[in-house]
Parts: structure tokens; C-alpha cells; sequence
């Protein structure tokens, strides 16, 4: 095999995951088209985490024992969000270096089920994860050269910014 086909760069997809969505961008690095990747967008349905309403009076006469209900819906929402991020995951090409993002451990448990598959079929391939509050189109689209080692686009300044 020809040495420089050996050291290709690798493609690289960028997830930005949490619970609510997934945006994927993609670069496929020389020769990928002009401009800016465009971000694919991915809706879940998983419901939003139940949030407790405070403090709560309670009877004293009245046995503690309730969560039932709260336990068995935390359990679906897991279902729900395992589901979404698997989906997520294996619209990521198997050949593609990773980089994955987000505010919550769902990016975590990601890397670790990509590093999984990976070590079942005996491929190797960059994975990595960054802890990221949410973020705009272009800041993704930075984030996703600055990995790919391009050079961020430097733009001109407008008349009216030169003075």
C-alpha cells in the first residue's frame, strides 16, 4: 500500500449530543467541497428529566413510600434516551475520527460504546470527548475545523469596522 494512501487524514464528524437533540457535522478534510459543512439536525422525543417542585408539606400520618410512578418514568426516559443516542451513534461512518460534545454524560457514554464497537470489530479510529454547553452553527463549524486542523476563516473586516 503507498505510503501516502496509508497516512490519509481520516474524515472527521463532529456530534453535539444532549438529550433534547444531536447535531452532526462532517468534514471529509482535501478535496471536501467549499464552504462550511452543513449541521444535520436530529429531534428526540424523549421527555425532559422530572424536576421536583421544592419543598412539599407532608402528612406525618401518612406513610412515606411513593416513586413508584417516578421510577418506572425515569426508566422509560432512559429507554427513550439510550434509543436516541444509539440512533446518533450509528449515523456516525465507521471510518470517520470522532469528536463528541455536549453539557451532560451523554457524550461520555457515547465515546465509551463507540470505543466498544470499535474494540469488537478490531478498528481503531480517534474518538474523543469535550464537555460543551450549548452551542451556535458557527461555533460548531469552528470547533469541527479546529479539529480537522484547518485553519479557522479569517473574514474581512466590513467599511463601516475600519473606520
Amino acid at each position: 500500500m503507498p505510503l501516502h494512501v496509508e497516512h490519509a487524514p481520516r474524515p472527521i464528524t463532529l456530534a453535539w449530543l444532549d438529550a433534547e437533540e444531536a447535531i452532526l457535522l462532517r468534514c471529509t478534510g482535501i478535496g471536501s467541497p467549499p464552504g462550511d459543512p452543513v449541521p444535520e439536525r436530529l429531534s428526540s422525543d424523549v421527555p425532559s428529566r422530572h424536576r421536583a417542585p421544592g419543598h412539599v408539606r407532608h402528612d406525618p400520618r401518612v406513610r412515606p413510600g411513593g416513586g413508584i410512578q417516578d421510577d418506572r418514568l425515569e426508566r422509560r426516559r432512559e429507554q427513550l434516551l439510550e434509543s436516541f443516542l444509539h440512533g446518533v451513534a450509528a449515523r456516525i461512518p465507521p471510518g470517520d475520527s470522532v469528536v463528541l460534545l455536549g453539557p451532560g454524560p451523554a457524550h461520555e457514554r457515547r465515546v465509551a460504546e463507540l470505543r466498544a464497537g470499535d474494540s469488537r470489530v478490531r478498528r481503531a479510529r480517534p474518538v474523543e470527548s469535550r464537555p460543551a454547553g450549548r452551542m451556535t452553527d458557527r461555533q460548531l463549524v469552528a470547533r469541527l475545523r479546529q479539529s480537522a486542523g484547518v485553519a479557522p476563516e479569517r473574514r474581512r473586516p466590513s467599511p463601516d469596522e475600519t473606520g
